[in-house]
């Protein structure tokens, strides 16, 4: 029942960080919107893969017993993260290019 719920607060984060985006796009200029999106989502994302990865290597090794329902948990932990990388990463070079 709680996965259901960490689920539906992943979703609503990623509807309020997808609705900044869309502010950001319509109040900066084309080219600094991109520059500003591009960079957030490459942070995002590698921040994603560095935590799929970690979750992966504990998945695989012998020594550590991690049984599904903590596996599914720590995916679902390390798509937070990147989320609110993306988030913060929005926020800081939006605030970076609106002062310059």
């Amino acid at each position: 029942m709680s996965i259901y719920i960490a689920v539906a607060a992943l979703t609503y984060l990623i509807l309020l960080v997808l609705a900044y985006v869309a502010i950001i796009v319509t109040s900066v200029e084309e080219e600094k919107s991109e520059t500003i999106i591009n960079k957030a989502y490459k942070n995002a994302y590698s921040i994603l893969a560095f935590g799929l990865l970690v979750v992966y290597i504990l998945f695989r090794l012998p020594h550590i017993t991690i049984d599904y329902h903590t596996t599914s948990y720590l995916i679902i932990a390390s798509k937070y993260l990147s989320v609110i990388t993306l988030a913060g990463s929005l926020f800081v070079f939006s605030r970076k290019k609106s002062q310059q």
